[in-house]
């Protein structure tokens, strides 16, 4: 997967966040090891049968730092993969093919590709949180 375009917008999703903060179920993280920042942020959320992605991306200087945010319903697909595949295409990221409801593989494969976009490098780090 490659990152075709990135515009980086600062929307604000402090209130989509604050709605579902309590009902957290993941986050994955894209870290640079020589600073030991996290560039790719993604936070995901069920409430109900909605899953909802809340994510950061913090780049060199060239790029800046944007959020966005994602939601996916419905049933018989991979709706955390939608709901953060909504979240990059709202925060101004481009990739060359969309990963809606595809699967943890290509949620791995499109933070890793962001990550070394925003970043330059190669060697990155992926951490992953469960409630």
């Amino acid at each position: 997967m490659k990152v075709l375009t990135v515009n980086l917008k600062s929307n604000d999703i402090g209130a989509q966040r604050d709605k579902v903060s309590d009902n957290f179920t993941r986050e994955l993280a894209i870290i640079d090891p020589s600073t030991g920042r996290s560039i790719v942020i993604l936070r995901t959320y069920i409430r109900g049968t909605v899953f909802h992605c809340c994510a950061w991306f913090h780049g060199s200087d060239k790029f800046g730092s944007g959020s966005g945010y994602g939601k996916a319903t419905g049933g018989g697909y991979c709706k955390e993969s939608a709901a953060i595949d909504e979240a990059v295409a709202h925060a101004g990221i481009k990739l060359n093919k969309r990963f809606a409801g595809v699967g943890g593989s290509a949620i791995r494969e499109a933070a890793f590709a962001i990550g070394r976009k925003l970043t330059g490098k190669r060697k990155l780090i992926l951490h992953c949180s469960h409630a």
